[in-house]
């Protein structure tokens, strides 16, 4: 595996060989991602006050925080301005929008400790994406809102690119989640896995933490192991994250190869297309 930066776009087949052979892309200084970090900093600022985003866990108590960030990420989830940002990144990355398909754009927080995690705002285990869509060909895009270190940041595990983990994706339902997740208040925890996850040790010789700056995109197979890393530091840590899938990746069978995947169910309803809106339909 190679992490490979990049300063200027490429088009979908070059990225699916680098990708769906396990290389790590970074693109580096995209202007639209400039805009969105402070686009992003501003509705920060409308629920956290004068308070800095990365240390506000110090000054506020669990159900402040909580209230706080969740109404922010519902507000950023929600916000056209920043997809139709986002979108220009991908642009100046080199996607052809009109056969890119995407699934949703949330702003992800993940605080530092333990005390004041819940749903969303909350560090993800290991798991590779494609345990629940079902589509090799999908792409991951990560992005930092401020900036990272190694004890808060992204954690990628390339030796599992070509070795199998033990996984839930035999049992895992997504209308189970569903059921779940409507069953309960917006942005908390629910009891049900948001996503299969694996049921045998992960081994971390081989992790690799990226440090990117902000205003920089990390693009990635989704088939690829990740998590977050614990966040063992002092400030919380926001990121902005999307899947999309190409559509003469589909067509041609490029894609990353299935090691551990026991799920059948293709999930191309969750995908939309970036200028139509249309459900991808395959």
């Amino acid at each position: 595996m190679k992490v490979i930066h990049l300063n200027h776009p490429i088009d979908d087949q070059e990225r699916a060989e680098l990708l769906f052979t396990g290389h790590l892309l970074v693109y580096t200084q995209r202007e639209s991602m400039i805009e969105l970090i402070e686009f992003t900093k501003a509705l920060l600022k409308e629920h956290l006050g004068e308070l800095d985003p990365t240390h506000a866990q110090h000054q506020l108590n669990k159900q402040d925080f909580l209230k706080a960030t969740g109404a922010a990420q519902t507000q950023f989830r929600c916000s056209e301005k920043a997809r139709q940002l986002f979108f220009h990144v991908l642009n100046e990355c080199g996607i052809d929008p009109k056969v890119c398909y995407y699934d949703h754009f949330p702003l992800r927080v993940v605080p530092f400790a333990e005390q004041h995690k819940g749903a969303d705002r909350a560090a993800i285990g290991y798991h590779r994406d494609t345990w629940g869509s079902n589509i090799n060909c999908q792409q991951n895009w990560w992005a930092p809102i401020f900036d990272l270190t190694t004890e808060r940041t992204i954690a990628i595990y390339p030796d599992y690119w070509g070795k199998p983990l033990a996984n839930t994706t035999a049992t895992w339902c997504f209308d189970t989640l569903l059921e779940k997740r409507n069953e309960a208040q917006r942005e908390r925890i629910f009891d049900y896995p948001s996503a299969p996850s694996p049921i045998e040790k992960v081994n971390e010789d081989g992790v690799v933490k990226l440090i990117i700056q902000p205003g920089d995109v990390l693009n990635f197979a989704s088939a690829q192991l990740h998590a977050s890393v614990p966040n063992t530091s002092s400030e919380t840590r926001f990121s902005v994250e999307m899947r999309t899938i190409s559509v003469e990746d589909l067509n041609t069978m490029r894609q990353a190869p299935n090691l551990d995947n026991a799920g059948t169910k293709p999930m191309y309803s969750w995908f939309k297309n970036i200028e139509t809106k249309q459900a991808l339909v395959y």
